[in-house]
C-alpha cells in the first residue's frame, strides 16, 4: 500500500473516532443534527459526511439522538422500522415529538464547541 493509501486510512480512522465520540457525549433525552454534529469535527465535515460515517459506527453509539436538523428522522430511507426503533428509543429518554412527528426544537443540543 503506498504513503498516500495509509495516510488516507489513518485521516478516516481518526474522524470516524472524532463521530463516535462526539456522538457519545450527547447527553440523554437530548438530539443533535448531522451537520451540528459535522461541525464539531475538526476539521468540521458535512452533515451528509457524518451521516456516511454514523452508518458505519453505529455499534456501542447512540445514532438514535443524531437527527435531521428539522427534526426528522433520516433512518426512515433504510426502512420505517428504523425510524420506528429510533423514535422509541428517544421517547424512552423523554424527547417529544410534536404532531407532524418532528422533534420538538427544545430537545435539540445547543450548539458547543467542538472537542477536538
Amino acid at each position: 500500500m503506498s504513503e498516500h493509501n495509509d495516510t488516507e486510512h489513518k485521516d478516516q480512522d481518526e474522524l470516524r473516532e472524532q463521530v463516535r465520540q462526539l456522538a457519545l457525549a450527547i447527553p440523554r433525552g437530548k438530539v443533535i443534527s448531522y451537520g451540528a454534529l459535522g461541525k464539531r469535527c475538526n476539521p468540521p465535515i458535512s452533515g451528509y459526511i457524518c451521516g456516511r460515517i454514523m452508518g458505519q459506527i453505529l455499534e456501542g453509539v447512540p445514532w438514535w439522538r443524531i437527527v435531521a436538523k428539522d427534526g426528522t428522522l433520516p433512518i426512515s430511507k433504510r426502512g420505517p422500522h428504523h425510524a420506528l426503533k429510533q423514535r422509541d428509543l428517544l421517547a424512552e429518554e423523554g424527547v417529544e415529538f410534536d404532531d407532524d412527528s418532528k422533534i420538538q426544537r427544545r430537545f435539540f443540543e445547543d450548539e458547543q464547541p467542538t472537542l477536538f
